[in-house]
């Protein structure tokens, strides 16, 4: 029996209205727990066992009915694993279950909503929408169903994002960046000017704000809610598009084809996409994933790269995109979804199997859908109607229905009486596709004009003529292939794989006849392919070593028939380089110049490094390159700390920098006084070099001793002469001296005196 759904409820209008639908879901419920149990504990032989256990369900069926039926006045429980939907035309938010597909909580926003824009922003407990009409923000109350805080911003076209309990309004027209109270939606100090139009701004964990300045050519981010430096990953201009990937900000640079992971402190690693990511002028990337996978899609040519952006993995396919109008896709396990905006529909790859899936419909007709993994699911929902779903790991597609009038909602004012709205006399959005047995219903699942797959289909009816003899017994096509054959079919695009010497090249078999082998067509003459051939059943897969790491390799994969029936080829691959971007340089070392002034910087090259790696050294002086695994510096400052990195690189990009500190602070050593047994007189410690007589002394050493002193560097200043030796120098040693009252003094004392010029492990001091 189906739901009447012409009528969403909003505000129960009493107790017993208000228990209806958790009533029936308990009773549902209940009803499918009898049943199940009945199945297992039924009286047989053990009577008393199945009786006992009956009675025991007939006891908890009583208890859930009592305990649902006391629900209604307490708070309603969100499910942990689900998503808050957007629905523009009724001015509302649904939390759905991820597992589920129910909708079990509804908030009606603030009056004047209704047909406007919204988006949803989700940190921990705390939900935040904004009105992109009015730049109103609103912090839901999941636990009362209700739009409880709310602040006018006052623009349209802002941009609102949470993470790590900070949230923030980016204003792109006044290239600001505003802190709000995620709790209150107030502002929180003042906003911060930007230096140009920022592009789309993620927010990480930590609560950290990245927002890319495309005209500039830099990400500038706010840590802990106040600017820091910009960070610089492209020339002044360039198309810069950020996605937070596993909670790593990352920008894609789609005019040089890069993609950089970026750190507070800089950029941590770079991936080269590669010329045909380059030559796209429709590149789109997602502005979140769930794992370390990056998709980048151009959608004028169908190549699609993931990028694992920790283990610095890819893999270049090529999808079938004539005629979409493709969004930002999104990974979700062995799946990629790319959204067609021209049908309403999902387009699906596996990458286990190099192949297209069956699309996933969500609304009919042409609409934007809004894409996002969270907890494991994939979420697809249409703003401007009810139609959404929810997809796992599995592929298994949940339908949605955002109208469902069982879901508790609030009383705010604005909501929708029965009757009222775009919908009222249906539960079915305008354009929404209905789906097999629910008339209702969106519609989700496979594409309209799809075959029905095998049983679908009925026998002939009463009064059917029966056909006649068929045609001539089918020939041996195995020793010859002629017209009555099965039609050779081609093999899918391959899908390569980039490894460290190795491309691998998975591909989907070729349908309608059998082939008797499949081969890959035309290797280069510096690379090995194993195995020769694949047979019919597979693996289908191949493995191509050596190449050049500086060079993309495109592959495409011949079936070959028996009998004579003609060779069919795959479209070429997506190209692809026998490398990866190389990690960290391994044992790096600073070995000091004696008497500082430099160091000689070494490491080893990374596990897996070939021959074509070459090495960023940043550094005092700026930065170097370098084929050699080593680095001398000269000239350099003592009593000062250099940072110095080096990252390896090659045509695939740059990896992680390997990074140390060389620190030329002076060593310190004891040593006695010298040339003073002789002197009654004391000697001066003064407070610098170049003193002046009496007015600069800090203490003093007696006469007639040579007591030890620590000394720390030497230092050019005043020039004296001792007067017994006639030795003349102008160093001065920096010591520390303690004399027998136990006084620490600190300061500087005639080198004629110390000798500390002819020794090789005292430094300069600067």
């Amino acid at each position: 029996m189906s739901r009447d759904r012409r009528t969403p409820v909003v505000r129960p209008h009493s107790p017993a209205e208000s228990t209806k639908g958790v009533g029936r879901q308990v009773r549902r419920r209940c009803a499918e727990l009898a049943t199940g149990v009945w199945a297992k504990v039924r009286p047989t032989r053990d009577r008393v066992t199945g009786y006992l256990a009956i009675g025991a369900v007939g006891a908890l069926i009583g208890t859930s009915l009592a305990v649902g039926g006391g629900a209604s006045g307490t708070a309603p429980e969100l499910a942990d694993i689900g998503a808050w939907l957007s629905t523009s035309e009724r001015g509302e938010v649904a939390h759905v279950h991820g597992l589920t597909g129910d909708v079990d909580g509804r908030v009606v926003l603030p009056s004047g909503t209704e047909g406007h824009p919204v988006s949803v922003a989700r940190d921990g407990d705390t939900t935040l929408v904004l009105d992109e009409s009015t730049g109103t923000v609103v912090r839901l109350d999941p636990s009362q169903l209700t739009a409880e805080q709310s602040t006018d911003h006052g623009e349209s076209g802002l941009r609102l994002l949470s993470g790590g309990s900070r949230a923030y309004v980016v204003d792109p027209a006044r290239a600001t960046v505003q802190q709000i109270d995620p709790v209150l939606t107030t502002p929180r100090g003042p906003a911060v000017r930007l230096d140009g139009e920022p592009g789309a701004a993620v927010v990480d964990r930590a609560g950290t704000l990245w927002v890319p300045l495309p005209g500039k050519g830099t990400v500038v981010p706010f840590v802990e809610g106040r600017r820091h430096p910009a960070v610089r990953v492209a020339e002044a201009g360039h198309d810069l598009a950020l996605t937070l990937a596993d909670g790593l900000p990352v920008v894609t640079d789609r005019t040089a084809a890069t993609v950089q992971v970026l750190t507070a402190d800089g950029v941590r690693q770079t991936f080269e996409l590669g010329a045909t990511v380059e030559d796209s002028d429709d590149v789109l990337v997602p502005t979140a994933t769930d794992g370390s996978t990056v998709p980048v899609l151009a959608a004028d040519t169908g190549v699609l790269v993931l990028l694992d952006v920790r283990g610095g993995h890819v893999v270049n396919a090529r999808l079938p995109l004539d005629g979409t109008a493709a969004g930002a896709p999104q990974v979700l396990g062995k799946r990629v979804y790319v959204p067609d905006e021209s049908t309403g529909r999902l387009l699906t790859y596996d990458t286990s199997t190099a192949s297209t899936a069956e699309p996933v419909q969500i609304t009919q007709g042409a609409g934007e859908l809004e894409l996002f993994v969270r907890d494991g699911l994939l979420w697809a929902n249409d703003e401007d109607s009810a139609a959404a779903a929810v997809i796992d790991t599995s592929g298994k597609v949940t339908p949605i229905i955002k109208y469902e009038e069982d879901a508790p909602s609030s009383g705010t004012p604005g909501a929708h009486e029965p009757g009222d709205g775009p919908d009222s006399g249906s539960g079915v959005p305008p354009g929404a596709t209905p789906s097999a047995g629910d008339p209702g219903a969106p519609g989700v699942g496979p594409s309209p004009g799809t075959t029905p797959g095998p049983g679908t289909g009925t026998g002939p009816g009463p009064g059917t003529t029966r056909p006649g003899p068929g045609p001539d017994p089918t020939p041996d096509c195995d020793a010859e292939w002629k017209p009555g054959c099965p039609e050779p079919g081609a093999p899918g695009t391959p899908q390569a794989q980039s490894g460290a010497g190795v491309i691998r090249i998975t591909f989907a078999a070729a349908s309608g006849a059998t082939p008797r082998r499949y081969v890959l067509q035309e290797p280069a003459s510096d690379q090995i392919v194993t195995p020769d051939s694949v047979g019919p059943d597979g693996p289908f897969e191949f493995e191509v070593r050596g190449g050049s790491c500086d060079q993309q390799y495109s592959f495409t994969v011949v079936a070959e028939y028996a009998g004579g029936a003609p060779s069919k080829s795959s479209a070429p691959s997506a190209p692809a380089r026998p490398c990866l971007v190389p990690g960290a340089p391994e044992q790096l070392t600073m070995t000091l110049a004696p008497g500082g002034h430099g160091a000689t910087v070494t490491w080893q090259p990374p596990q897996g490094a070939d021959a074509g790696v070459t090495y960023t050294i940043d550094g005092p002086g700026g930065t170097e390159r370098t084929t050699e695994t080593t680095h001398v510096y000269t000239g350099l400052e003592n009593n000062k700390q250099y940072e110095v990195s080096v990252a390896a690189s090659n045509a695939a990009g740059s990896g992680t920098p390997a990074k140390g500190t060389l620190d030329l602070t002076p060593p310190d050593k004891v040593k006695n006084i010298v040339h003073n047994d002789n002197d009654e007189d004391d000697l001066y410690i003064v407070s610098n070099p170049n003193p002046v007589p009496v007015q600069d002394r800090v203490g003093s050493i007696p006469g007639m001793s040579s007591p030890e002193v620590t000394v720390h560097c030497k230092a050019q200043g005043k020039t004296v002469t001792h007067s017994y030796t006639g030795v003349t120098s102008n160093v001065w040693g920096k010591i520390t001296y303690r004399n027998n009252a136990g006084d620490v003094i600190k300061g500087y004392v005639a080198d004629i005196y110390l000798d500390s010029r002819l020794d090789p492990d005292i430094w300069d001091c600067t």
